[in-house]
């Protein structure tokens, strides 16, 4: 059973305010295709998978059965999301990732041992913060537990001998596309940060699971985090779209298994955020995501 996505109605979804998971996802429009073509979709999503909330640069790789990769652009780049498209010449497995994509730097400085994260100032045209009614309850400002130190600093007050650093986030999202019989997919490099594939990204069934491993520089990640979002679209509120997290193991190796036919975003982050203060933040993080099909 094929699923199909219709990029234009993902168009005239909100954006989220209230999550706090966010991560890249490219969203093909359909997984199996007997088509001489597909299209998909490129956007962040804050936790509520598959509705886009906010764009971000990037050009694509296409990698073809016979494995050689191109690269293509977006076909339109709006606000919240882009659309690209690409030729299915042969019969086989087609790989898409994004290409050189980075989300804005973090700046971190290092006050009184700990490493906060600063806050650029709020633009002088910024909307002005809105009030509470006049005859509003007023509250007294939540404050944080006294053996807890800040996690912010505003830039203008940041000491002026105060050690910074700057991180990157790059971001990863793939996805698979079947033109006919799946093939196999794109060996790892053993470079940066990969998801070794197990199991046929494009042969997945309810009941079984998604095997992989995971790797950065070639070498296997143990113990990390790795969310499951099931896709659900704005007309559907109160779907459950967060599915049990599951950890890697020992040898880097992670399995997601699937009870409901559906799309799935698997994302994950590393390395993985410290509640230490007291540590350096990496100078480079990386956030995950591949998009699968599960059919019955």
């Amino acid at each position: 059973m094929r699923q199909f996505i219709t990029i234009a109605l993902l168009s005239a979804l909100p954006t989220l305010s209230f999550a706090h998971t966010a991560s890249p996802f490219l969203l093909p429009e359909v997984f199996d295709s007997k088509s001489d073509s597909v299209s998909f979709q490129s956007s962040i999503t804050v936790e509520k998978f598959f509705v886009p909330s906010r764009n971000f640069k990037t050009s694509y790789q296409v990698t073809n059965p016979n494995g050689k990769t191109e690269s293509i652009n977006a076909a339109a780049e709006l606000k919240k999301f882009n659309i690209a498209e690409f030729n299915l010449n042969d019969d086989g497995t087609y790989r898409i990732r994004t290409k050189e994509a980075t989300g804005n730097p973090t700046k971190y400085a290092l006050i009184d041992g700990h490493w906060l994260r600063v806050r650029p100032p709020r633009p002088a045209n910024a909307a002005p913060m809105q009030q509470p009614p006049a005859n509003a309850e007023q509250k007294a400002p939540q404050q944080a537990p006294a053996n807890q130190p800040p996690r912010f600093v505003a830039e203008d007050q940041v000491p002026a001998n105060a050690k910074t650093v700057q991180t990157t986030n790059i971001y990863i999202a793939e996805s698979f596309v079947t033109k006919g019989k799946p093939s196999p997919i794109p060996n790892v490099e053993n470079k940066g940060f990969e998801f070794k594939f197990l199991t046929h990204p494009n042969e997945l069934f309810t009941g079984e699971s998604l095997k992989a491993q995971v790797l950065m520089n070639g070498k296997a990640v143990p113990n990390l985090e790795v969310d499951v979002f099931k896709g659900a679209s704005s007309y559907q509120p109160n779907a459950k779209r967060d599915q049990p997290p599951v950890k890697t193991n020992a040898k880097g190796e992670v399995e997601v298994k699937f009870n409901e036919a559906g799309i799935y975003l698997i994302t994950t982050a590393y390395p993985e955020a410290s509640p230490d203060s007291t540590k350096q933040p990496a100078a480079q993080t990386y956030t995950y995501s591949v998009t699968v099909e599960v059919t019955e």
